[in-house]
């Protein structure tokens, strides 16, 4: 079922990149580790909702520039540069270890308003969507059509997340922060991004 097969690669994609310490990600762990369980999930599910707008907005994008197949061939190629210019992005990125002042009110709201604040999403996702038609059939599906199914993936990877970090910052308390810095999580990722660009890369070159 290609609609399965797209939710579970958006939904892992978005699940591993949410690894890295970015603003939403920092707010929900300080919201857990002042024991604000409940804000925490409601900053988490509007920190997820942009994942859904910016993900739309970039498969508009690649389905529009696919009419034409041979500007489409060398979008798909494009997207490995991309995906290095995002893992050595990550790699020198340093890793947020600040929040603003905690306030219980408007968590939804201030979730919601952070990951709009991150535009760069639709890049993102447009590189990873390029990707995923080399993997799969968007237009064969049984119950939902692929496309969706991949929207709704990258919310629900990066809302999984997002509760593994409230259960570990509820559990752990401020050693989460401490572990994370020490793991260079951002490092490991962009490593990941490059490897990807790499492969595929390598899969282009031998069709030639």
């Amino acid at each position: 079922m290609n609609e399965l097969t797209a939710f579970a690669f958006a939904s892992v994609i978005s699940l591993w990149g949410s690894l890295q310490l970015g603003v939403v990600n920092v707010n929900v762990i300080y919201a857990t580790l002042f024991h604000h369980i409940r804000s925490a999930l409601l900053m988490a599910i509007g920190g997820v909702l942009p994942e859904l707008l910016y993900s739309w907005i970039a498969f508009e994008g690649v389905q529009f520039l696919q009419g034409n197949e041979k500007l489409f061939a060398i979008l798909k190629v494009s997207a490995v540069p991309v995906l290095i210019g995002m893992g050595i992005y990550m790699y020198r990125q340093k890793p947020r270890t600040h929040s603003e002042p905690y306030s219980f009110s408007g968590s939804f709201f201030k979730g919601l308003v952070l990951a709009l604040l991150n535009p760069q999403l639709i890049t993102f996702w447009f590189a990873w969507i390029l990707v995923a038609y080399n993997w799969i059939d968007f237009g064969t599906y049984v119950l939902i059509s692929p496309k969706w199914a991949f929207i709704i993936g990258t919310a629900f990877g990066a809302f999984l997340m997002l509760l593994i970090f409230i259960w570990l910052a509820s559990r752990y308390k401020r050693k989460v922060i401490e572990w994370m810095d020490k793991l260079k999580l951002n490092k490991i990722i962009g490593m990941l991004f490059i490897l990807i660009a790499v492969v595929l890369l390598i899969e282009y070159l031998s069709k030639l």
